[in-house]
């Protein structure tokens, strides 16, 4: 499965800052006539909350889950002197090129989506089988910022439906430096576990789990795996242009997300939350 290339668009006006509890992304225009929301990397060398959402972003692709276009964007300092933006906008964030997610238009954010536990509601999801993954790929890739009180998952609207989309992954593995990443170290995440949440009862409630089932969820994982495994080379080929990163960090992320023995706990803590949430 081939890979996308990363390109370099430029940003050609500042709409807004969307201020959040995290890293208050821009909303731009781009050279690409495209609307973004643009997050940099606070001036971090390596720039790993870029890099962690370019290996989700990629990642996410090989798992055959939603994401929106992506690009790299290099913001001119002109443009941020010229507005009145918070401190997580310093000039010297944007001597490297920012993570850019495209603008979904008329998206809704889960958390403004008021969930009720029926049939009605659970109909309006698109792909509700997306959402049980998604929290698969959390608890592989140990997502900190998606849980019940913050689920960093939109909703496009489709066709009177709604197309859940992850978005976030800038606090993946565990918010630590790749070189203390331990895979003997796996501890499930207990109550922040997205399965936990109000639209994760929703979604277990009005579905059958059954063993043939779960078979289809294990084979569908390590499926995933290979893929990711397949492609990591490439893929950190492509980060690595834009974003250093020693090759030690880079074999401690593989050591970590490929070991046979933690993946296995994985797929177990994804098989107990899907049935017990």
């Amino acid at each position: 499965m081939p890979i996308k290339n990363l390109n370099q668009i430029q940003a050609t006006s500042i709409i807004a800052e969307i201020n959040t509890d995290g890293h208050s992304p821009l909303k731009i225009t781009a050279n690409d006539f495209n609307i973004y929301v643009a997050k940099n990397g606070k001036g971090h060398i390596p720039s790993i909350y870029l890099i962690n959402e370019l290996i989700a972003d990629y990642f996410l692709r090989l798992w055959d889950l939603p994401v929106a276009d992506s690009n790299l964007v290099n913001i001119p300092i002109a443009l941020i002197q010229a507005e009145k933006l918070s401190n997580n906008h310093r000039i010297g964030f944007y001597e490297t090129p920012c993570f850019a997610s495209r603008w979904v238009e008329n998206s809704i954010d889960v958390n403004d989506f008021l969930v009720s536990h029926n049939k009605k509601t659970y109909n309006k999801f698109l792909n509700p089988n997306d959402f049980l993954r998604i929290s698969l790929f959390d608890e592989w890739l140990e997502n900190d910022d998606r849980k019940p009180t913050n689920y960093n998952l939109i909703l496009e609207p489709i066709s009177k439906k709604y197309k859940i989309i992850p978005i976030d992954h800038a606090f993946i593995f565990g918010t630590m430096n790749y070189r203390y990443l331990d895979p003997n170290g796996y501890v499930p995440r207990a109550n922040d576990h997205l399965m936990a949440s109000e639209m994760g009862a929703l979604i277990r409630g009005q579905k059958l789990i059954n063993e043939q089932v779960i078979n289809n969820e294990r084979e569908y994982f390590y499926l995933c795996l290979e893929r990711c495994l397949e492609n990591f080379e490439a893929i950190f080929n492509q980060i690595t242009t834009f974003y250093p990163l020693d090759e030690d960090d880079i074999q401690s992320i593989k050591s970590f997300i490929f070991n046979h023995a933690r993946n296995q706990k994985v797929f177990d803590e994804y098989v107990y939350r899907i049935l017990n949430g």
